[in-house]
């Protein structure tokens, strides 16, 4: 019993390590890269998925990125102007 337990245990950490963490971050942009589809807030590189437009984004404005972070990549989902 006390195996089937640790197992459990186990196999829960690994999911939750694994897990996207979402979160939301304001700010100034530094760069766009268009056709890398990202752009740079506080030297953080924030990645748009084709589902997310990205038009009208220019270094200088300030906006608020909701985002998921997951193997090192954060996954824009929503922009606010």
């Amino acid at each position: 019993m006390k195996r089937v337990i640790a197992a459990l245990a186990g196999a829960s950490m690994l999911l939750v390590a694994g897990a996207a963490v979402a979160a939301d971050v304001k700010g100034a942009i530094t760069a766009v890269n268009a056709t890398a589809r990202t752009v740079t807030i506080n030297g953080v590189a924030y990645t748009f998925p084709a589902n997310v437009d990205m038009a009208g984004l220019a270094a200088g404005q300030t906006v608020t990125l909701t985002f998921a972070a997951a193997n090192n990549v954060n996954t824009v989902s929503k922009v606010t102007k």
